[in-house]
């Protein structure tokens, strides 16, 4: 504030002042106020347009707000201003390669790299790095003869032998020379032969397509070939399971099978599961092994061995079987199996963990969290297994008990032991114990939690703007690219979007009670105090030894609570933030726009909801929650005495072309075997409100186990319906025992109904 105020008053001095501006930019780019940068930038420029500092500066945030069209005039005063300087016409090349003028591109670099020889600071790897990325460009403006020929000069200058190897192989492919690139790419296999692009590149040589039913056998006869020459690679034997079928199929499964349960590969089964997408290899898979295992349990052995198998053999046949039957939703079975191979092998920690995963997915939380911290308890030392039971923890919502295995493998200096697991950005706890709040009703730590996520991937984000200087120092031109294009998707980030839609609903939810009179309170801190260093859990700031005679203050959270987000102004505000950075970054998702749908209605923004109700329409015209959306609009604006007529006219008659007249009970009734229906319509149902309404949404979910419903009937989907039936006031007496009744028929281990 005071840097705001100071810089204030010195433009009211000189309003033309360009070193204000300047300094103007620079706080807001530090404030992440990147628009508002920009134009103090701009300003600064009209009273010294050749300054270079200020340029630079423009530019590194042209780029980072991805505007080349703009950057590319700044670029070019740059060059212009010092075109002796590499950086700025090494930007000024990258910034037609962004534009896509790939030829302009080449000439910057053509036209200015015999500069770098004389540039203190740019030695053989700037050269080679420079040489390279001029290469690529070369290549993508199509001459790749050009490409090829220039590839071939440059040789003698390159350091980065593999990847100039790489770009060989490539472009006598694209030049057609396929006799010549298979041999290049054979070099490269032999160099890495686990590397599946050099063996799809040799196999593609050979005029072969495995994606072809008819190059299947001439493929593997390739791939088979190459086995005899690297026997050791595990992609080379793994990778004919990716494309065969029938008994190709059964034939290099079998040689990858045998292969691995004689190792004793624990990750067999998740190596396989790529393979599961497919019906018939699934169960070509599941007939294979159990075929092995009748075969070792009678014999010893494999049909075709001539020697008794090692006992483990067995133990990790049943191993991969308790998984297999697992992914196929019979958990009663692949609990059976797995307490077969554990009392084979009861010292395996393996095969505790895949126990805790069998009973999480039979809907056994607490079992889960039982099994995985016993697995735990035998290897203290393993900081995976540790990991994966405090995740069991927090799916528990054991809060306390997970805070405390976490921290065993913080540093010891740690001064505050959870803050150092934010710092260290440990996004898969955060996120965890979040949805461990959430689910205990504490919705001001649950929002803590996420926006701790969110942070973390605005950070992964905001770093990106130090590499538009660095990169162009160092020369490292395609490393910048592949980091700018990441970082084009990193909002698309699973972790990223899950914790933005649970941060929306949260805000949904305060609001929501806020409406009905009844807000939320931060709940007061209890018994789970910020861990110190050494473990205890205690208030206040903490006065820990740091050394002989030095006392260091470890800082605690000022608001463990959350009482900050609880607390906002407007939560439909803060949850319109995140709504709108998922419609940018996930904008093909229907869940994106049903959350957006649930925050516009609520701000009363009817066309906004109608844009969001149509946004889905273009992506899944059967969504479940279509229908609902477009009765909850309806009822929105019937509703509302304050909205203008015409308007509310035009939307109505906008819906009824596009919709007709619609119902919830249609909908559900001619869906009536999908439990996704039912649970959109019974969540609008409990939204829109009334005594008749809230019954029929309760009728509903009470039933929501029936057999009817078939596969529908999913853990997540059952959990869902006894949520919304505590929310439309289910009867403890008859309609909450009723689904716990039939959900136990559907998944009988189950403990959560």
């Amino acid at each position: 504030d005071e840097a705001y105020e100071s810089i204030k008053h010195g433009l009211e001095i000189s309003p033309r002042s360009s070193l204000s501006w300047h300094i103007n930019g620079i706080v807001n780019r530090g404030d992440n106020n990147f628009e508002e940068a920009i134009k103090c930038y701009e300003e600064a420029l009209k009273g010294d347009s050749e300054n270079i500092n200020i340029l630079r500066d423009l530019a590194h945030l042209q780029v980072y707000l991805r505007q080349p069209t703009k950057l590319i005039d700044t670029r070019q005063r740059l060059a212009k201003l010092n075109s002796l300087f590499v950086p700025f016409w090494l930007g000024l090349a990258h910034t037609y390669h962004m534009l896509g003028k790939y030829d302009m591109a080449v000439k910057t670099i053509s036209a200015n790299e015999e500069q770098m020889k004389n540039e203190p600071g740019y030695g053989p790897y700037e050269i080679s790095e420079t040489l390279m990325y001029k290469n690529w460009l070369i290549e993508l403006k199509g001459d790749y003869q050009q490409a090829l020929e220039h590839l071939k000069e440059i040789r003698p200058k390159i350091l980065d032998v593999t990847g100039w190897k790489e770009q060989k192989a490539n472009l006598l492919f694209k030049v057609g020379r396929k006799e010549t690139a298979a041999m290049a790419y054979q070099d490269l296999i032999e160099r890495n032969p686990d590397n599946k692009e050099y063996i799809y590149g040799y196999i593609s040589c050979n005029g072969l397509d495995v994606k072809q039913p008819e190059d299947e056998d001439a493929a593997l006869e390739v791939i088979l070939t190459l086995q005899q020459q690297f026997p050791s690679s595990n992609t080379l034997r793994f990778m004919p399971l990716t494309f065969s079928n029938g008994e190709n199929f059964a034939k290099a499964a079998d040689s990858v099978a045998k292969h691995a349960l004689r190792k004793g590969i624990p990750s067999l089964f998740i190596s396989m599961k790529v393979l599961y997408d497919n019906q018939a290899k699934s169960k070509a898979l599941g007939e294979l092994f159990d075929s092995y295992a009748v075969q070792l349990r009678d014999t010893k052995r494999f049909s075709d061995s001539t020697e008794d198998e090692a006992a483990s053999v067995l133990m990790w046949c049943t191993f991969y079987l308790a998984q297999h039957w697992d992914y196929h939703g019979d958990h009663e079975r692949a609990l059976q199996l797995i307490e077969e191979a554990i009392k084979a092998s009861p010292e395996t920690v393996e095969l505790y963990a895949v126990k805790a995963k069998i009973l999480k997915h039979a809907g056994d939380i607490r079992g889960a969290r039982d099994t995985m911290d016993f697995a735990r308890q035998m290897d203290l030392k393993d900081r995976y297994v540790n990991t994966k039971a405090v995740k069991y923890m927090l799916r528990n919502n054991d809060v306390v008990e997970a805070e405390k295995n976490m921290v065993l493998f913080v540093r010891d200096d740690a001064s505050h032991k959870i803050q150092e697991i934010v710092d260290t950005q440990a996004i898969w706890y955060m996120r965890e114990r979040g949805h461990a709040y959430r689910r205990l009703g504490d919705i001001g730590r649950a929002l803590k939690q996420y926006h701790q996520v969110l942070s973390s991937f605005d950070t992964y984000r905001t770093d990106e703007y130090d590499f538009h200087s660095y990169s162009l120092r160092k020369a490292t031109m395609r490393a910048y690219d592949d980091i700018l294009k990441w970082e084009d998707q990193v909002f698309s980030d699973s972790v990223y979007v899950d914790s933005a839609r649970a941060a929306i609903e949260c805000y949904i939810d305060l609001h929501d009670r806020k409406t009905a009179g009844k807000p939320f309170d931060a709940i007061a801190e209890k018994k789970d105090k910020p861990m110190t260093r050494n473990g205890s859990s205690k208030q206040g700031q903490h006065n820990l030894s740091a050394g002989v005679d030095e006392v260091k203050v470890a800082e605690v959270d000022k608001d463990p609570s959350g009482a900050t987000y609880v607390d906002a102004e407007c939560h439909l505000s803060e949850a319109l933030k995140y709504v709108e950075k998922l419609e940018s970054a996930v904008g093909t998702q229907p869940a994106t726009h049903a959350l957006a749908f649930e925050v516009h209605l609520r701000m009363k923004k009817y066309f906004l909801a109608l844009k969001s109700i149509n946004s889905l329409k273009a992506i899944d015209s059967s969504h479940p929650s279509l229908i609902p959306m477009v009765v909850r609009l309806v009822n929105g604006l019937e509703s509302d005495t304050s909205f203008a007529a015409p308007m509310k006219a035009a939307l109505k008659a906008q819906l009824d072309k596009s919709f007709g007249e619609v119902t919830i009970e249609g909908t559900i009734k001619a869906n009536d075997r999908s439990l996704d229906y039912v649970l959109a319509g019974a969540k609008a149902l409990v939204a829109i409100g009334g005594d008749s309404n809230l019954e029929l949404a309760r009728s509903m979910l009470a039933d929501a186990a029936s057999e009817k419903y078939g596969e529908t009937r999913t853990l997540s989907n059952l959990l869902e319906a006894k949520d919304l039936l505590i929310k439309a006031g289910g009867s403890l007496e008859s309609h909450l025992p009723e689904l716990a009744k039939e959900a136990k028929v559907v998944f009988p281990l189950s403990t959560c109904f």
